[in-house]
């Protein structure tokens, strides 16, 4: 039988190994769509206590209660990536950007900001639903740290911030002269990179890059729309 993770961002085990919790949206899903009741297991988590393995003992309208069980995992497991990949990811329609957050949470990117670039049609994001599939896709891809997502800003602003975070920062080109992604250096720890929105980034956007000594890859040998290439990019950057 499987046991279905949830997030918790405040776990607090007691002297008697209760955990409470007053969350509405998890209460409604452990009863109302699950069915859960008591003497039922559970897996909780946060980035700071790990992975716990927990029992319902009472549940109600306002609080659920459960019975610390043992750790499956501490957090201190998780420190020490081998790579924080950050994904600059031009915005696109709803339901693309929505998958690539979805996607950039399974393979372990650290950060999503959304750019403003040049062919940007729509700029405004639902971040209550962005965060709600971070969640989601975190309980169910086995990582205990939630994926941030930081607030959208313009292009230029975004080369300066990722220079400031990282080690190494790229940008998907469809140059085929650019070195392929796949044959890029995996010395750097923290990696950034950039992907821009149908039709790609403008020749004044590219001149930014160069200038700002943005490296390009090249994702392979056809045009990838937007959301393809963000998820190659990010699967092949955080191997």
């Amino acid at each position: 039988m499987k046991i279905h993770r949830f997030y918790i961002e405040n776990i607090d085990i007691s002297d008697q190994n209760i955990i409470v919790t007053q969350e509405t949206e998890l209460i409604h899903q452990l009863k109302n769509v699950f069915r859960y009741k008591t003497g039922h297991i559970i897996v909780i988590f946060n980035e700071k206590v790990g992975e716990i393995e927990v029992e319902i003992i009472n549940t109600n309208k306002k609080d659920i209660s459960f019975l610390y069980k043992r750790h499956i995992k501490k957090s201190d497991l998780y420190k020490g990536h081998k790579k924080e990949l950050r994904l600059y990811m031009s915005i696109i329609k709803n339901s693309n950007f929505d998958m690539i957050i979805e996607k950039a949470v399974e393979l372990g990117v650290v950060k999503v900001i959304p750019v403003v670039s040049e062919r940007v049609i729509k700029n405004k994001l639902n971040y209550e639903r962005l965060n709600k599939i971070v969640k989601e896709a975190t309980e169910q891809s086995g990582r205990i740290q939630l994926m941030q997502i930081g607030e959208s800003m313009d292009l230029g602003k975004a080369v300066i911030l990722s220079k400031e975070e990282s080690d190494i920062v790229y940008y998907g080109s469809v140059n085929e002269n650019d070195v392929f992604i796949a044959n890029v250096s995996d010395k750097y720890k923290k990696v950034s990179v950039f992907i821009g929105p149908e039709g790609g980034f403008s020749d004044t956007e590219i001149v930014l890059f160069n200038n700002e000594k943005v490296q390009p890859i090249r994702l392979g040998d056809n045009v990838l729309r937007a959301e393809t290439a963000a998820i190659v990019s990010c699967g092949i950057l955080s191997l």
